[in-house]
């Protein structure tokens, strides 16, 4: 019977080997990538095929195709944008028209599409949202445009009209100024509204105050209303409003369980309680869109102010305490602190308390310049509001439903002399594709040169993923020019990445120092200072060159959003004697773009 059983497994052996398949052939890397690029172009991604194949072109690349086979490649991927392009354009989805645009004058500059420009695809967006009802989105696409020369006379009357409707007064005197200069005679009627002063307290009819019911909690065993109340203002006719989203974040937090009721309280109107719901949020900028069953009596127009000066005279309306229809002054403190992610805040010395949050700031001419969302409890007149420029920059983001999802490269920079230098590239992602590497120099991005973090996002918020950009550089003083496509940004880049990446790699992005490692033990880890960027952590704590540390711990607290770095470190401008230091950094940096 053993001897059945063994033979009976030998030849099962025997026929299995026999019918088994015959390993596929292994594939050269050159195949591979044909094969990837042929993918891209199949699955309508051409811009994501064509960074590719601009990629292989380049010299430093270890994989080697031949330049017809590339050339073909090339061609059918530009065939497949063009024909995207156009039915975009047919499909009004002019928005990714204008994307497949941007992405073909990167790589062919003015060759094809010669009957559009940006500011033609920018008009269409604009007519496409004023025809289905949407002025707000229309008039935020129309000031978008760089260049109104293209249009008539009686297409600029429609979006003064429009402007002025929605209370927007600036734009409205904007285009009234290019019709004097075409010498239009405007309406008698028309001149005077738009050169109205709108007395302060009329404004106030436009606010409302936001109460979030989060129902009961348990403090000490008792029992009591757990309410979050909040400011907020009307920016459509058709009841969109504006407030913070940390005010609201229970009603779209995945990972808040409790019960959340949304509702907000006219102004004038303190016994009512109008359900409301949120459209659009964006977690970086702190911003929310809700939407509710009233017609407003007013409307705030949003402004395209870039920077007030220090010391203007400015307002903010809101109902702190829950007492509404509250307007306090005061001036602007400072301007380009960078307290987000993304974009910069104004510091103003306007007093805010609870509630005021996501109430509007308006300017002594009534445009309005920010929304308040920030104060530091323990300073008196230290308080912060979202500038209206960041604003503009993603109001037709916060329409559609969800999350506002912003592009990115995938660096972590740092402000020199001479650009911005590349501290970190994220594994995965455009940058990391194309080949930056730390220590570049990022010189250009598109058309545009770029000195400042905040300039530099401004010009990544404009487009969107899938985008092709083209990023100059300095490597070692050498010029060089790198072509990729954006891709959507994670809410915190290092949130991952601290699982993951090696300690030393994120010294830069969080500390803002380089470091060598010397050696490794089973507790700790020996490093050397290679660089201290002025103004980081690493440089307010005293770190300098040469500097010889040991890691003692690395903690990383998700909860808190901090990480935390022990040392103990043997400090030139200590005399080399031995202490401990601890570092510490918030998750959510501001020097990604």
């Amino acid at each position: 019977m053993k001897r059945w059983l063994l033979g009976t497994l030998g030849l099962f052996l025997v026929f299995s080997c026999r019918t088994l398949p015959p390993p596929p052939p292994v594939r050269t890397l050159e195949e591979v990538t044909l094969k990837e690029i042929q993918n891209l172009i199949s699955s309508e991604e051409p811009t994501k095929a064509l960074q590719w194949i601009v990629g292989l072109r380049s010299s430093s690349t270890p994989v080697k195709i031949p330049p017809e086979e590339l050339g073909r490649l090339e061609k059918e991927a530009k065939e497949k944008l063009i024909e995207k392009f156009y039915q975009a354009v047919e499909a009004s989805d002019f928005s990714y028209a204008l994307s497949l645009y941007t992405s073909f004058r990167t790589l062919y500059g003015s060759e094809g599409f010669k009957e559009y420009s940006v500011d033609r695809l920018k008009f269409l967006m604009a007519e496409g949202e004023r025809l289905k009802g949407n002025a707000v989105l229309a008039l935020a696409h129309f000031r978008g445009m760089t260049d109104w020369s293209s249009l008539s006379s009686e297409e600029l009357f429609t979006y003064a009209n429009l402007a002025l409707a929605l209370k927007n007064l600036p734009v409205c005197r904007a285009v009234l100024k290019e019709l004097e200069l075409r010498n239009v005679s405007i309406p008698k009627d028309l001149k005077e509204r738009a050169s109205q002063t709108i007395p302060l307290a009329d404004y106030l009819g436009g606010t409302v105050t936001i109460w979030v019911n989060r129902g009961i909690r348990m403090d000490r065993g008792i029992g009591v209303p757990d309410r979050v109340i909040g400011s907020g203002f009307y920016i459509d006719p058709r009841g969109y409003l504006l407030t913070n989203y940390h005010v609201i974040q229970s009603e779209v937090d995945p990972e808040y369980e409790g019960y959340s009721r949304l509702f907000i309280r006219p102004s004038g109107r303190i016994d009512e309680r109008i359900p409301a719901k949120v459209i659009g949020y964006d977690r970086i900028f702190d911003i929310a869109l809700l939407k509710t069953e009233v017609s407003p009596p007013f409307l705030f127009g949003i402004s395209d102010v870039q920077e007030l000066k220090v010391g203007s005279r400015i307002y903010a309306l809101g109902s702190p305490g829950g007492l509404e229809n509250t307007i306090t002054s005061g001036i602007v403190s400072a301007v380009g602190r960078r307290f987000f992610q993304l974009g910069d805040a104004m510091q103003m010395d306007v007093p805010v308390n609870p509630g005021s949050s996501g109430g509007p700031l308006i300017d002594e001419e009534g445009r309005l310049i920010g929304i308040v969302f920030a104060g530091i409890e323990q300073f008196q007149g230290v308080n912060f509001a979202i500038p209206a420029y960041w604003i503009q920059k993603i109001l037709p983001d916060l329409y559609k439903p969800g999350e506002v999802v912003h592009s990115w490269m995938g660096v972590s920079v740092q402000e020199v002399r001479e650009g911005l230098e590349v501290l970190y590239v994220a594994p995965g992602s455009p940058a990391y594709e194309v080949g930056i590497q730390r220590g570049d120099r990022i010189l250009q991005i598109g058309d545009d040169v770029v000195r400042k973090v905040r300039d530099a996002q401004s010009i990544l918020l404009s487009q969107r993923s899938g985008t092709l950009i083209r990023v100059g550089l300095k490597r070692n003083d050498e010029p060089k020019s790198y072509v990729l496509a954006l891709q959507k940004r994670p809410y915190s880049p290092l949130e991952k990445l601290v699982d993951f990446e090696r300690v030393e790699n994120l010294f830069p992005p969080l500390f803002g120092f380089t470091a060598r490692s010397l050696s490794s033990g089973l507790f700790a880890e020996d490093f050397i200072v290679e660089k201290v960027y002025q103004g980081s952590v690493a440089d307010e704590t005293g770190l300098s060159e040469n500097d010889p540390f040991t890691l003692r711990n690395w903690i990383v607290d998700k909860k808190k959003r901090l990480v935390l770095m022990q040392i103990s470190i043997k400090q030139r401008k200590a005399g080399f004697l031995e202490g401990g230091v601890q570092m510490g950094a918030l998750l959510e940096q501001n020097n990604f773009l």
